[in-house]
């Protein structure tokens, strides 16, 4: 960062390094030394899942343009038509579905940070497809509290290997969360908004910049909307929000999520940001 908090001038420290070289390593080690799968365990595909598991993904199809939340029909959903969200696109290639959902939950609440890597290469492969207008990759942060307690930021760790994929700089430094809000998604949607007013902080001058937002889970897009938001207030001229994986609502997962590989229990979902 410049002097005075600006996005132009970044240290050489918070550029995506160029990994050919690491990459070439890794391809020829994957050679020698098949890496496991993390879904199944079995002989693995780089970046470390194997073909079944791969084509098996549960992905997103048919979403809503805005919110990527799943719709009968392509469109937009009800919400995003009623009350737009702050970001003006979410690109999700997942739904949260096994064994996607317990990945992110092995690695949010147990510390397995290899499958930050699965799920961050997953996630900036789908990335490079897409047709994006993005400079920066700003992670969720998180309250100092709840980083003290888990001793680091699942977004974060995502997106050391989105930027690694995508060729773009990860900049943790632009703004911060001062408020540490609960469970959001039991909330109705107006105590939700009560709950995140002033909840993060941009003192960067990020005046011009087209900014995506990486997050491990979109729930119910109250975070990323109350994020994007400040960030359009701070100078951004635009803001997506890029996740692994998209929330399901019950009603849905019968239709979309039928010929899924299920678990021992592939509804179970835990109470997302």
């Amino acid at each position: 960062m410049g002097k005075g908090g600006s996005i132009r001038g970044c240290s050489g420290a918070c550029q995506p390094a160029s990994d050919s070289a690491i990459r070439w390593i890794r391809d020829f080690a994957n050679r020698l030394w098949p890496p496991d799968c993390q879904a199944c365990g079995g002989v693995g595909l780089g970046p470390e899942i194997c073909r079944g598991c791969f084509r098996d993904l549960p992905r997103t199809t048919i979403a809503c343009a805005r919110c990527a939340a799943p719709l009968p029909a392509a469109g937009h959903c009800g919400a995003c038509l009623s009350r737009p969200p702050g970001f003006q696109r979410a690109v999700v290639p997942f739904l949260y579905l096994f064994p996607v959902d317990r990945l992110l939950r092995r690695l949010k609440f147990h510390g397995r940070l290899e499958h930050a890597r699965l799920l961050g290469e997953l996630l900036g492969h789908h990335v490079r497809r897409r047709s994006t207008q993005v400079d920066l990759i700003v992670p969720v942060p998180l309250h100092r509290k709840r980083l003290m307690e888990r001793g680091f930021n699942q977004a974060q760790e995502l997106a050391r290997w989105v930027s690694r994929r995508s060729a773009l700089a990860v900049r943790s430094d632009l703004c911060r969360r001062i408020s540490d809000t609960p469970a959001l998604w039991p909330l109705s949607p107006g105590d939700r908004a009560r709950e995140l007013r002033d909840a993060f902080e941009c003192r960067a001058d990020i005046a011009g910049a087209r900014l995506a937002i990486v997050d491990d889970i979109l729930t119910t897009g109250s975070t990323a909307s109350a994020l994007a938001r400040v960030l359009i207030d701070a100078g951004a001229r635009r803001v997506e929000i890029w996740a692994v994986a998209r929330a399901v609502r019950p009603p849905l997962m019968a239709g979309q999520a039928a010929t899924r590989k299920s678990s021992s229990n592939p509804t179970k979902m835990t109470r997302p940001k």
